[in-house]
């Protein structure tokens, strides 16, 4: 029963579940002792104490270094950024795998919300944070909101990248957009280490003059094409990036100077920004607990299949007579998770890295058997297990293993015994987890992937109809807008992780992979569709908004609409009429473009209303198209 209420607090999210694992711990480490009743509440009470101290401790170091945690985490938040569009430069380069490359660019963006969200937890929900008493507090939350607005600017570079190969594929433009790509890149990396140092950063190279080689790479392709469409249809997208690009190249020298304290006086937190409503709030409360005690929950699955397992685990290692039985619970314990896919992950890092381990603590105990030098390596696998332990579990796996068996090596001397025991314990608790979890109700991905595919396709809709009150005039809360934004990045990124776990699934669990994985990059296009419609708005206004636009808006509402219809009952979808204006503001594109084909000059020459308006209104026929698809 401990172990099914302890696994069952998973209930209430990370928190609960780390809550659960630690009791599951010390109600384990009692167990492998045989304690009687007596001794067990003395060891208990000592745990308690031990517990008490490190608080007291990690509060004093809190009040010494207040910011370094929030530091640490926007730091690799940032890094991890600069990855993503690392990762997006390869677009640009020559003969690269785009469907390949995409794959990562979808799984990096999970990584990146997994960052930002532990951000938003560590920083928004500090009162000092949210008022902005000190600078240093004040920078971080502006930092954080930059990324933050940095994200959406990169996703609005989204174009069609096949056609970019094929059109420029070989050519000096391409490989100076990856050059320049690559150059914010490492103005990002060089930023993020300073935050997470907490220490102030230069801008290492000129990005502006990267971005006007860039320019003059356009303008001479410009020159080479004959007629004033080709102009339009083929140099418009890349001149988009480079716009792109100058707004990320400005944030970056803002960041810069955040990093320094320069700006902070300078710059304002939007005062009708609500940062509480950015965070999400936990209930604990009984009835979400009893809410979940049914089979239809895949946590109270997991619970019994927990227990199952412990239980089993317990009575082999007793029939087999291991003296250490606790370590195939622990092993147990630490494996088993929810889905099946983070189960045998879990379960293949714990026994490579235990393995790993174990040989090195052998060469360490065969080459010397002098206390300190075993004592000094112990330590230095403590430090490196617990900093490995969030960002590589087989590499703090690997460092766990030696410190444990060092530690055995001073209080029972039985070294090659407990290596071997170590490993024979860990085998034999990985197996079994991962069986139970194969076994007993498995949660397979693909019955939760339609549940993340609607919620995405819902908050895409949210969003679009934010962006759009400011092409057709409604009260615009910039508030909203933002929860929206937030909700698209989240929704995509919860999305392609319960993809990428139904790909480690078996074969014959991997239900629809094709047509789930094309759902979401046309999903990830719209989203960037619409954040191309958002930069434009918010950076240029509205000043020439079209008659058409309310149309258009209620159009794509209403094929959303259907969409969702259709995947909660499953309803035909009716073939939309062509709308008529779309035909209209195709036609007012080509009046624009017949009157800018009339002069003698290009861009420079040409009145700025109708750059603009060409822009926009191909970012809203984009957008259609998108969700047609």
């Amino acid at each position: 029963m401990c172990v099914f209420f302890y696994s069952m607090l998973l209930v209430y999210g990370n928190r609960g579940g780390n809550i659960g694992i630690g009791c599951l711990l010390v109600m384990v480490s009692t167990i492998g002792e045989q304690l009687p009743m007596g001794k067990a509440i003395e060891a208990s009470f000592l745990v308690l104490s031990g517990c008490i101290w490190y608080s007291l401790l990690a509060l004093l170091l809190w009040q010494i270094r207040p910011y370094l945690t929030i530091q640490q985490t926007l730091g690799d938040c940032i890094q991890e950024t600069a990855d993503y569009l690392r990762l997006r430069a390869n677009f640009y380069k020559d003969d690269i795998d785009i469907t390949e490359n995409y794959k990562s660019v979808l799984a990096q963006q999970v990584l990146v919300n997994e960052r930002r969200e532990a951000v938003r937890e560590l920083l928004l929900k500090m009162r000092s944070a949210q008022q902005g008493t000190t600078s240093i507090s004040k920078s971080m939350v502006l930092i954080f909101l930059h990324m933050t607005d940095m994200q959406e600017e990169i996703m609005a570079s989204q174009i069609d990248y096949t056609s970019l190969q094929k059109n420029y594929k070989g050519t000096p433009l391409l490989a100076q957009l990856h050059n320049t790509i690559l150059q914010v890149t490492e103005e990002l990396e060089s930023i993020g280490m300073s935050v997470a140092a907490g220490q102030r950063s230069l801008p290492k190279m000129n990005l502006k003059l990267e971005i006007e080689k860039v320019k003059r790479e356009i303008d001479a392709y410009r020159q080479r094409m004959p007629t004033l469409r080709e102009r339009s249809a083929k140099l418009l997208p890349l001149t988009n990036v480079v716009d792109n690009l100058q707004h990320i190249a400005q944030r970056i020298y803002n960041l810069h100077r955040l990093t320094r304290l320069e700006r902070v006086k300078d710059e304002e937190i939007d005062p009708q920004l609500e940062l509480s409503r950015f965070t999400t709030r936990q209930r604990y409360d009984f009835e979400t607990f009893r809410n979940n005690l049914s089979f239809n929950s895949h946590l109270f699955r997991h619970g019994i299949r927990t227990s199952l397992a412990m239980v089993t685990g317990y009575l082999l290692g007793h029939a087999l007579d291991i003296s250490r039985t606790y370590w195939i619970l622990l092993t147990i314990v630490v494996i088993m998770k929810p889905g099946f896919s983070m189960t045998k992950s879990r379960s293949y890092q714990r026994m490579i890295g235990t393995i790993i381990g174990a040989l090195f603590a052998v060469g360490v105990l065969f080459l010397t058997q002098n206390h300190t030098a075993i004592f000094i390596i112990m330590l230095i696998c403590i430090i490196g297990a617990y900093s490995t332990m969030t960002y590589n579990y087989t590499v703090s796996v690997v460092f766990t293993t030696p410190f444990i068996v060092f530690l055995l090596h001073f209080l029972y001397p039985a070294d090659f015994q407990n290596i071997s025991l170590r490993v024979l314990d860990t085998l034999i608790g990985g197996a079994i987890a991962f069986t139970f979890n194969y076994i007993f109700w498995p949660s397979w991905e693909y019955r939760f992937l339609p549940d993340y595919m609607f919620k995405m396709l819902h908050a895409n809709r949210q969003y679009f109809l934010q962006i759009m009150k400011l092409y057709t005039g409604q009260a615009f809360s910039m508030n909203d807008y933002k929860l929206a934004r937030k909700e698209v990045h989240v929704s995509t990124a919860n999305l392609m992780a319960a993809f990428q776990r139904m790909l480690s699934e078996p074969k014959n669990k991997q239900k629809n992979a094709s047509e789930v994985y094309h759902f979401v990059v046309l999903s990830h296009s719209l989203s960037s569709h619409i954040a191309q419609l958002a930069h434009y708005a918010l950076q240029h206004q509205i000043k020439y908004p079209r008659v058409e636009y309310p149309a258009i808006a209620d159009y794509i509402v209403s094929i959303i609409d259907q969409v969702e219809h259709y995947m909660q009952t499953g309803a035909h979808i009716e073939d939309m009429p062509k709308l008529g204006a779309f035909q209209e503001l195709e036609g007012h594109l080509d009046s624009v473009l017949a009157i800018r084909q009339s002069r003698s000059t290009w861009d420079r020459d040409t009145p700025l209303p109708a750059k603009r308006c060409w822009r926009s209104n191909t970012c809203a026929i984009s957008c259609t198209r998108s969700i047609q698809s």
